[in-house]
């Protein structure tokens, strides 16, 4: 017997954690899209984060310094300051991969 495909079969959440130059802890938000050089992750409008940030992409102990580039009502691009993860770390999630450099998404 056939089941019918899920629409949320191929779905997968990437998590980040954004941090100040210390380590604490700030956000941990959803990846909700990701370039070769920059990463857009979920956070409200209204928070705050200060500069000097890092994320890391859980479970990874890696973080990459980021600078914020961009926001939205419900995200904040960042663009990696000293490059970022693996062109592979993304690869086969539907719909996150964004082939557009960030100073294309900057613009937005």
């Amino acid at each position: 017997m056939n089941t019918p495909q899920s629409p949320l079969s191929n779905f997968v959440m990437r998590f980040a954690e954004i941090s100040d130059q210390v380590g604490k802890r700030l956000h941990i938000g959803c990846v909700m899209a990701a370039g070769q050089d920059w990463v857009e992750v979920s956070l409200p409008e209204h928070a705050d984060l200060g500069s000097n940030l890092q994320v890391r992409f859980l479970p990874s102990d890696v973080t990459h310094e980021v600078k914020a580039g961009w926001r939205a009502d419900d995200r904040i691009g960042f663009t990696y300051a000293a490059g970022g993860p693996p062109e592979e770390h993304f690869a086969g999630l539907p719909g996150l991969l964004d082939p557009r450099p960030a100073f294309l998404k900057i613009g937005h």
